[in-house]
């Protein structure tokens, strides 16, 4: 589904050039849960940017089902992205002045979604990561836990082929934690393709495999 070819990207300024990332390979298969790791600055978030397309490298190849999408436009990243890929974010990305409903149905609004077809796919998917009671809340009125799986609800409702999530646990307390990273194992289990970014060891043993960056590089992985 993914590959990454020698895949280099390179921050600069009027003074300076940093590596973010050097000579990555990389292919994820259909289906695959895959954890980065890696000590912070070493390039996770950034490699995960370029996956979801939010991103171009400096150098190298990335085909997404068999398509170079490395130096596409950014309209015709958008427009990949739709459907595709869904993202879920450490700091969940709520829009503070719409509830619940409303977040979870944004994806589908940007899509032409129509109106009756909305509601019931998001009364069904709000009500399959148990927030179906908070569905006129606003995010101010949630908890942490509650805000990542309405963000995960989000992630979800276009029925996309991937999602890359960005430290999903990072701002919950382990218990929340857990029931994200269960939510998450329970969408792999269905046939979705996942890539996680993330610091903890407990939340990288849900993944069948662990690539571990270092300094811009893929040094090792690990096959759970």
């Amino acid at each position: 589904m993914i590959t990454l070819k020698n895949i280099k990207k390179v921050f600069k300024t009027d003074e300076v050039e940093t590596w973010a990332l050097q000579n990555v390979d990389l292919e994820v298969n259909k289906g695959e849960f895959v954890a980065v790791m890696g000590p912070s600055g070493c390039g996770k978030s950034t490699l995960l940017n370029i996956l979801g397309l939010l991103d171009t490298p400096t150098q190298g190849t990335y085909l997404l089902n068999g398509k170079d999408v490395s130096q596409m436009s950014e309209d015709e990243r958008t427009d990949l992205r739709k459907g595709q890929l869904g993202f879920v974010f450490q700091s969940f990305n709520l829009i503070d002045e719409l509830n619940v409903t409303e977040n979870v149905e944004l994806p589908l609004l940007y899509m032409g979604t129509s109106k009756k077809e909305r509601r019931q796919q998001v009364k069904d998917v709000i009500e399959r990561v148990a927030m179906a009671h908070r569905a006129q809340h606003f995010p101010a009125q949630l908890s942490g836990g509650q805000q990542q799986r309405v963000a995960i609800a989000r992630a979800v409702i276009s029925h996309p082929q991937i999602i890359l999530a960005d430290e999903p646990t990072g701002n919950l307390d382990s218990k929340h934690g857990m029931e994200v990273m269960d939510l998450l194992k329970q969408l792999h289990e269905e046939g979705t393709t996942i890539i996680m970014v993330t610091h903890s060891q407990r939340d990288a043993n849900y993944a069948d495999r662990i690539v571990n960056l270092f300094d811009g590089e893929i040094v090792s992985e690990l096959k759970m």
